[in-house]
């Protein structure tokens, strides 16, 4: 990626600050509380940004109210394959708005603030995976690789029809590397996440009365006993992924990737500006 195009890049953002501030705004007016998780109306605003932008994409929805939305475009030159990915639901509001000083689906922009459920968590990134992928395809040809747009439900309650779905039934999502902009800083780029181990036991005893506690071990201190060992867990320290050495290594490409995280999170940061934790 030249000089040139970065600029261009960093121009069109700034020249676009008012509309990328209204996509936010618009984004969380849409309702899309997980549970229950239906997002039709956030996806159909989506789209219609990316219509209006003459954006292919796709839909893949193995639940009918929690659509994923697929966008993904071949670069002018071979390279690796690169995917963005965001969610488009967002946790649930109190019945009574509690702790909320502002209408949480209002969007409402005070003192350079954007308030509303999902301004941080994470309507803010996905906006940014967006807007990252509108602006490399006007200059698509010029870049190494493919690059891949995953705008996904069904993410606050580890469901199981959106990006755990597209990973299972769609091979074709998988990329070297993915770039996602959930909630922590515009300074910050962190290289992995440690998953979840879920284990559960089952603790069986001969039981005995309340007075006799002292006949069989107690099912409970057992338990207990194993939930400590689990503290051993936090001693492992993980290597380096090898595809992280290899994207690192590999210089071929590194332009590609570090212009993609400098305009990501530049838009982010931008966004950030005028929005409110929450």
């Amino acid at each position: 990626m030249a000089t040139s195009d970065r600029e261009q890049l960093k121009a069109w953002i700034d020249e676009d600050r008012d509309t990328l501030v209204a996509f936010l705004r618009a984004f969380v007016r849409c309702r899309g509380p997980n549970p229950p998780g239906d997002t039709r109306s956030t996806a159909d605003f989506i789209t219609g940004e990316l219509t209006a932008r003459s954006i292919d994409y796709r839909i893949i929805s193995p639940h009918p109210e929690m659509p994923n939305i697929i966008a993904t475009f071949a670069a002018g030159q071979p390279g690796k394959h690169l995917v963005l990915n965001g969610h488009i639901d967002v946790f649930p509001v109190a019945d009574d708005g509690y702790g909320w000083t502002k209408d949480p689906w209002g969007g409402e922009l005070v003192d350079g603030k954007v308030y509303g459920r999902g301004a941080a968590d994470m309507k803010c990134g996905t906006s940014a995976s967006i807007w990252t992928y509108i602006y490399l395809s006007r200059i698509k040809d010029r870049l190494k690789g493919r690059l891949t747009l995953t705008a996904v439900s069904d993410e606050e309650t580890f469901g199981p029809y959106g990006a755990r779905y597209l990973m299972e039934h769609h091979p074709e999502v998988h990329g070297d590397a993915l770039l996602n902009g959930e909630p922590s800083s515009p300074f910050s780029v962190r290289f992995g996440e440690k998953g979840p181990l879920w284990l559960e036991f089952t603790v069986r005893t001969a039981g005995a009365h309340g007075a006799y506690t002292h006949a069989t071990a107690s099912a409970t201190k057992i338990a207990m006993a194993l939930a400590s060992r689990l503290e051993d867990v936090t001693k492992i320290r993980p290597e380096l992924s090898d595809n992280i050495s290899r994207g690192v290594i590999d210089t071929r490409d590194l332009v590609y990737y570090a212009s993609l995280i400098f305009l990501m999170l530049y838009l982010a940061h931008r966004a950030l500006e005028s929005r409110k934790w929450r």
